[in-house]
């Protein structure tokens, strides 16, 4: 945009100048006249410096030379190759004598009239009379008058046009040079605005006749300066660009940057999580691997035990939990089947105040399908189907009990013996629910899952257990009374108590029974 408004600017100059030109050659032409407007010498005043005082009679006639003689020639103007001085070829009237006489004049000088003293009305008739211009085309010097005098008019419209253009454009030029954010502007630059401005004013100066080489030469210096002026607007718009290229190249890289060092760090960071979750992975393989060692260690101890069970203990055995551990349990295999009622009794000796779990029995659906247990704080619980029953037993630290528990699922009946005798009983336990079978029955600890072998230590069994045994129905009191004098050896139908069928770990040791002795001492 900026290209163009020089370019414009340019060529408005250049049309100026030829304006210049041709007013000019107007001006400085000398085209002949037909003839001299003839005037009575009564009516002109002009004198002439060999005639000074001498007077003409009325009716002397002044005949002109070449039509320049209005504006006379002087020496400057001969100088410059302008026309020759006009010449009046005679001027004829009567003398004093009645004589004629001719003068000549090099220049025409006039005098002005003074207002009121010219006759309108004498000039009309003298112009009208067409005797006084005989052998002249007085109508057609008119017509080239006037068409001066239009031509003139219109070049001083058009020049007083390009002033103005001219104005304009040097605002642009003012503008496109402040621009330049304090830069000093070469010496060159200031002397073509003062050149500038006195161009403008040589271009208003309509008579002076060496005007168009000098417009010539100022054209000139001002398309040198627009064009410097251009290449200079050229290298700042190019350094301004190569300027915000980089910005956006180095705010780019940046950019990329930062992408690159965010998408590294969520690669680390997921390699780390990765590794992390390998790390667990192979420890948790490494745990399972120490578990089941210790497990076929055990299994063997217990595959020992089981070729000596029926010598080393022929009047039965008892398991031993000496402390509370997460570790300690064991398991009875025989296959549990559905069981819509149930018995289980056992001799047991608590060895602390809290007995823990002593029976826990879980299924893949329920961990806490039959369980037997004390916690802190708490009396003794029958749970079936993870619906508890408080048993209000108080069993003696460090001395032999026998307990049996009986449930049914018609109403949900349940009943609690101790030493042979009922103790306590209710209903609505696990109403219309059996058993279900195919769980795991583990000894000494509480499963939070079915075969888990994850316990808590504070729910662990810390004391003795002996004779286990569970019967698909409820017992008679005689049998019950029986089995808690140990008047009869009966074991139980789902689950008898033999070496052979529980397996101990992790330190639960199975010793010679001795939950009987004392009553065999009474009874002799």
């Amino acid at each position: 945009m900026k290209f163009i408004v020089v370019i414009l600017a340019a060529g408005m100059v250049a049309f100026i100048g030829a304006v210049i030109c041709i007013i000019a050659a107007v001006h400085s032409g000398s085209p002949p006249a037909s003839a001299a407007a003839a005037q009575p010498l009564a009516d002109n005043h002009s004198l002439s410096p060999g005639t000074t005082g001498k007077a003409f009679s009325t009716g002397s006639v002044a005949r002109a030379g070449p039509l320049d003689a209005l504006h006379g020639t002087d020496a400057t103007s001969r100088e410059r190759g302008g026309p020759e001085a006009p010449t009046f070829y005679g001027l004829t009237g009567l003398g004093t004598g009645g004589s004629a006489q001719q003068v000549t004049y090099s220049r025409l000088i006039c005098t002005p009239v003074p207002a009121g003293e010219c006759n309108p009305k004498n000039l009309q008739q003298q112009a009208d009379d067409q005797s006084l211009y005989a052998g002249e085309d007085w109508g057609s010097l008119r017509t080239t008058a006037e068409e001066l005098r239009q031509t003139v008019l219109q070049q001083k419209d058009e020049i007083l046009t390009d002033q103005r253009t001219i104005r304009a454009l040097t605002g642009q030029l003012s503008e496109c040079e402040s621009g330049l954010k304090g830069r000093k502007v070469p010496e060159r630059s200031a002397g073509l605005g003062d050149a500038r401005k006195e161009n403008k004013e040589q271009v208003m100066m309509r008579d002076d006749a060496g005007s168009s080489m000098r417009t010539t030469h100022v054209m000139e210096e001002l398309v040198h300066a627009i064009t410097q002026m251009k290449d200079r607007i050229e290298k700042l718009e190019v350094r301004k660009a190569r300027d915000l290229i980089n910005a956006v190249f180095n705010e780019v890289v940046e950019n990329i940057r930062v992408e690159d060092l965010e998408g590294e760090l969520k690669r680390k960071i997921k390699l780390l999580e990765e590794e992390r979750k390998a790390l667990r992975k192979e420890t948790q393989k490494h745990q399972e691997h120490i578990e089941y060692g210790l497990d076929t260690v055990h299994q063997r101890i217990s595959s020992l035990e089981k070729g000596l069970s029926e010598n080393k203990f022929p009047e039965g055995y008892r398991l031993s939990f000496p402390v509370r551990s997460s570790s300690m349990y064991a398991i009875v295999k025989q296959e549990i089947p559905a069981l819509p009622a149930l018995t289980a009794c056992m001799w047991i000796k608590p060895a602390k105040s809290i007995l823990g779990t002593a029976v826990s029995y879980a299924v893949s659906d329920q961990s806490h399908e039959f369980v037997l247990q004390q916690l802190v704080h708490g009396p003794i619980e029958l749970i079936i189907n993870n619906e508890v029953a408080p048993l209000s037993l108080n069993l003696t630290m460090g001395r032999w009990q026998h307990m049996c528990v009986s449930w049914n699922r018609r109403a949900g009946s349940w009943h609690a013996y101790l030493g042979g005798k009922l103790k306590i009983e209710g209903s609505d336990l696990a109403t219309r629910h059996s058993i279900r079978p195919g769980g795991t029955l583990i000894l000494g600890q509480e499963q939070s899952s079915m075969g888990g072998l994850r316990f808590e230590a504070s729910r662990s069994m810390v004391g003795e257990l002996s004779d286990f045994n569970i019967w698909d129905r409820p017992l008679s009191h005689t049998e019950l009374s029986a089995l808690a004098h140990c008047s009869t050896g009966m074991l139980g139908n789902v689950v008898p108590w033999t070496s052979r069928e529980v397996e101990v770990f992790r330190g639960v040791t199975k010793q010679l029974a001795d939950h009987c002795e004392h009553r065999t001492g009474a009874r002799q």
